[in-house]
């Protein structure tokens, strides 16, 4: 029998269902917590908890804004969003006489407020919190080595929020960029 919510809740008070903003399709528990407990659950998860959530195998982010809706000071978000981002934590156990359960934590962050980062409980959490810096801009506090992992370094927009043009910004002048700084030609202007 896997980790229910209720064992969580029994650790982390301010832990919530995850699945009341968005329902999960694949069956895994889900769960909201606040940043603040996000490191301790992880680490409880991992050498604590009943079930032990050994494996990290994914690190992903949304966009919950709604541009067409925002105001210059303002973000409008999605109904039942708590912040403009929501981070999710997909960790599973580690078995080898049956399948592997699920697990899914969400952190929800606003714009500027960083996440703490899990790298030194998961290593592989490295790449994929770059990954989510570079395209949504969300920061991880205490990650080794915060920088972009899919975009040139002077790229200035993260492409998966949803106020990115579709279109793109200026894409021929930022593959010749990249282009050169790969040591490549620079191509014609």
């Amino acid at each position: 029998m896997g980790l229910t919510l209720e064992d969580l809740r029994a650790r982390f008070p301010a832990a919530t269902d995850g699945a009341r903003y968005m329902p999960v399709m694949d069956g895994a528990p889900s769960c909201t917590l606040p940043a603040a407990d996000l490191l301790e659950a992880v680490r409880w998860l991992r050498d604590e908890a009943p079930s032990r959530y050994r494996r990290l195998t994914c690190l992903t982010a949304t966009d919950e804004s709604l541009p067409a809706e925002s105001e210059p000071d303002r973000t409008a978000l999605r109904p039942g969003a708590e912040a403009r981002f929501r981070v999710v934590y997909n960790l599973a156990t580690v078995r080898d006489d049956g399948p592997s359960e699920l697990l899914r934590l969400v952190v929800w962050t606003g714009e500027g407020e960083p996440v703490p980062s899990v790298t030194d409980l998961h290593p592989g959490a490295d790449w994929m919190e770059r990954e989510v810096f570079d395209m949504f801009g969300v920061l991880f506090d205490g990650h080794p080595d915060l920088k972009r992992i899919l975009m040139p370094d002077g790229f200035e927009a993260h492409p998966l929020r949803k106020e990115y043009p579709l279109r793109g910004v200026r894409p021929d002048h930022l593959y010749r960029e990249w282009d050169v700084s790969r040591g490549g030609e620079s191509g014609a202007s």
